[in-house]
């Protein structure tokens, strides 16, 4: 399926699968949005510098999703400390807990 979005002052033909199509037409209303937004502050600068800000932009804004998401994975995990203290922990349930059954089968 062919479609045809337009992303500043130019059109552009797409090959795409039908369940696709919605969705490229959608980011492609954002993408030109930020480019006419980036050509209203930015004077003197051609479509295609536009279309690479744009991009860079994008990069980043990426990235800092990548980087916070990264960030908040590492806060819900445990450090190689934390996993020695409670296994350590465990050991020392599972020691208590061996020791009583012990002393009630010498007690039989």
């Amino acid at each position: 399926m062919i479609i045809e979005v337009r992303i500043g002052k130019n059109k552009y033909k797409l090959n795409c699968r039908p369940d696709e199509s919605e969705n490229i037409l959608e980011f492609a209303d954002r993408l030109d949005s930020r480019v006419k937004e980036l050509q209203e502050n930015i004077e003197d600068v051609n479509e295609a510098h536009l279309l690479v800000i744009a991009g860079l932009m994008l990069e980043q804004e990426l990235q800092d999703k990548t980087d916070q998401m990264s960030g908040e994975l590492k806060q819900q995990l445990y450090s190689e400390d934390d996993l020695y203290e409670a296994l350590s922990e465990q050991m020392e349930n599972i020691t208590n807990y061996v020791k009583k059954i012990t002393a009630k089968i010498e007690n039989l």
